[in-house]
């Protein structure tokens, strides 16, 4: 066998390459947030690229492009409701946390308590809003049934939650400090972690898992 068969059979080879698509998949995922000025194409590109990403990992001769298109095509109408309903629950908890921070100048136990809850409440509802972005796409749920369905996942994954916003603050940091990365795979980095921590505990609810694999069977069939 050649020294070129060697490697690519090899584990440098399949790393190597899930890499670069990882680069190639950031590029997509940058150009959709600013296609979707950030407020839709943030969260949409974020989820397409989960799916895309989970995708490529189970089979990874697949074409990014095609399969980014595909993913994009298959979920863009489905995540509209999260995205509105979400971002009017972020935007008014963000109003909140701004107006009893500004409040605690001087010190004051009401204002501190309720910038406290604000700010907890905002991140809660963030980790949610992802899990509403993947339930969106494999159920048609009402505005209740999302909302119930979507917190109900980010208390059952309390440990992966934590651990999500915890990696994501160490991994934000370390983007800004070297911004090159961000261009390289800033974006195909979150959705690989977001792939790690929270939609690798959906093996833990049987149909949902099963919803999800049926939704990626359907891409790759398409693809």
């Amino acid at each position: 066998m050649s020294f070129f068969d060697r490697y690519i059979n090899s584990k440098l080879y399949h790393y190597t390459d899930i890499f670069f698509k990882m680069i190639l998949l950031n590029v997509l995922m940058i150009t959709t947030t600013i296609l979707g000025l950030v407020v839709f194409g943030l969260p949409l590109s974020l989820l397409v690229g989960s799916i895309s990403l989970r995708i490529i990992l189970k089979k990874t001769s697949v074409n990014v492009f095609e399969v980014y298109f595909k993913t994009l095509k298959s979920v863009v109408k489905k995540t509209i409701k999260p995205v509105v309903v979400f971002s009017f629950i972020l935007m008014i908890l963000g109003f909140n946390s701004v107006y009893f921070y500004f409040g605690l100048e001087p010190f004051d136990w009401f204002y501190f308590i309720s910038f406290s809850l604000m700010v907890f409440l905002f991140v809660f509802s963030l980790v949610s809003y992802i899990h509403g972005l993947f339930l969106s796409v494999l159920y048609d749920l009402n505005v209740k049934s999302l909302l119930k369905h979507s917190y109900l996942l980010t208390i059952g994954f309390i440990v992966r939650s934590l651990l999500l916003l915890l990696i994501g603050f160490v991994y934000t940091y370390t983007l800004i400090l070297i911004p090159i990365l961000g261009i390289i795979i800033g974006l195909s980095g979150f959705s690989l972690l977001i792939l790690v921590t929270l939609v690798s505990g959906y093996k833990r609810i049987q149909t949902l898992d099963e919803a999800l694999d049926e939704e990626v069977k359907k891409i790759l069939e398409s693809a």
